[in-house]
């Protein structure tokens, strides 16, 4: 067969299986959902402060010396399960949720995909040392369940949230999870509760990365039968001005309406976290790393970068290390429109993120999306139990998730994407 031919071919077969997929989903989005909201931030003052706490968090997740494994969102009936995102100025992503029965005692949780334990606060915690928060009470609940054993978690800018295990009923939006063990946080430093509005996190990750071997959310959720598929779905809306409108988490399948073209499905580098291997990233003509390891993190608001890669981004932006403030850079407002396109190549597909989807404007101030895990001043290479050198790992955060609709499919641990609508 001719070279031509072949590629006729190609195209018509994969012109096929987006016809057949788009199909599939449209078929499943009808069936029964639920809706679970993205909250956003209402105090714009303590954004630019949150960006450096969130980079210790996410040191933290990924170094050896730790076990952190904290995180953020889900829910489902009876197939695909759809709930609404609440957006946090487009630096944090929540729902709403609750514990116990049988009076619903409702909670905010962040949404993050780069841990797999549920955490909530104690509602004694909450009275005596983080008010304007919820709690959970286990004396208010019948489904409650004691377990006791200790849990902690230590954050590279030493910061430490305590508590224990316990088991109760879960519940996103109709949906309610039955026996699932979570952690009472009853310790936590006042400034996290000062710069946050959640009241604990939902781990959206896989079982590896669950800390003391906990069954995560995930799995619960489809071992009770509430979706019909393994299958997790984000679509993150960066509209800053409406803070009900975060975009939605759809749990056992995907919205083909949400996004434009075929999904790109690529497979798990490495079981554990959701990482993959990205062919290659470059802004504008200047090519940034080949065949890079790449963490996909709803907990993280920014694309974490190698500190080589950020210093040519900087550079292609105009950006000096005087412009840096709070562990982000300031980039002029004027200038963004004529920034360049930056490229990531994933499974043989381009996708785009253009200086809107990158650069963060709050009320006149713009923030690059792009930051380092350390300070890019050669002090240290952190590394892994596998070996890996953290410093080389890409981090996607909330500034790809707003460009990229993305796919989660902890069955045959693939991720898959497409350009959102």
């Amino acid at each position: 067969m001719q070279s031509s031919q072949k590629l006729a071919l190609a195209l018509t077969l994969v012109l096929i299986w987006c016809l057949a997929q788009s199909a599939v989903e449209s078929r499943r989005r009808w069936r029964k959902s639920v809706h679970l909201k993205l909250h956003r931030e209402a105090n714009h003052t303590k954004i630019l402060k949150s960006f450096h706490n969130q980079k210790l968090r996410l040191k933290e997740k990924l170094s050896p010396t730790t076990d952190v494994a904290i995180s953020s969102l889900t829910a489902s009936l009876a197939s695909v399960a759809k709930d609404n995102l609440f957006n946090s100025h487009n630096t944090e992503y929540y729902v709403t949720a609750s514990f116990g029965t049988p009076e619903a005692q409702k909670v905010t949780l962040l949404v993050d995909t780069a841990s797999a334990n549920l955490l909530v606060y104690t509602s004694e915690f909450v009275s005596e040392s983080c008010t304007q928060h919820n709690g959970y009470s286990s004396s208010e609940s019948q489904t409650y369940q004691a377990n006791g054993s200790p849990f902690e978690i230590q954050f590279a800018s030493q910061d430490v949230l305590k508590g224990f295990l316990s088991t109760d009923t879960f519940t996103l939006g109709d949906l309610a999870v039955r026996n699932q063990t979570f952690a009472e946080i009853n310790s936590a430093p006042v400034n996290l509760c000062k710069r946050s509005n959640f009241d604990g996190i939902l781990g959206l990750g896989l079982s590896q990365i669950a800390l003391d071997g906990v069954k995560t959310p995930l799995d619960n959720i489809l071992e009770q039968g509430l979706i019909d598929e393994p299958i997790f779905s984000l679509y993150v809306n960066r509209n800053a001005s409406d803070a009900s409108n975060g975009g939605v988490l759809l749990l056992g399948g995907a919205d083909p309406t949400l996004y434009s073209g075929c999904l790109t499905y690529v497979p798990l580098s490495k079981v554990g976290f959701w990482q993959i291997t990205v062919g290659q990233v470059a802004i504008g003509s200047k090519k940034l790393c080949s065949n890079c390891q790449a963490i996909f993190d709803m907990g993280t608001s920014l694309i974490i970068v190698p500190c080589p890669a950020l210093k040519i981004i900087n550079r292609k932006l105009g950006i000096k290390e005087a412009d840096k403030k709070d562990g982000v850079y300031i980039i002029d407002c004027s200038k963004v429109s004529r920034l360049p396109n930056v490229v990531l190549n994933i499974g043989w597909k381009d996708f785009t993120l253009t200086p809107s989807d990158y650069v963060l404007n709050y009320s006149g101030t713009c923030v690059s999306g792009f930051s380092s895990l350390s300070a890019c001043n050669g002090s240290g290479t952190p590394i892994n139990d596998d070996g890996d050198d953290l410093n080389n790992i890409w981090v996607f955060g909330d500034v790809f998730f707003g460009a990229i609709f993305t796919l989660f499919d902890f069955g045959l641990k693939l991720v898959g994407m497409a350009p959102k609508v």
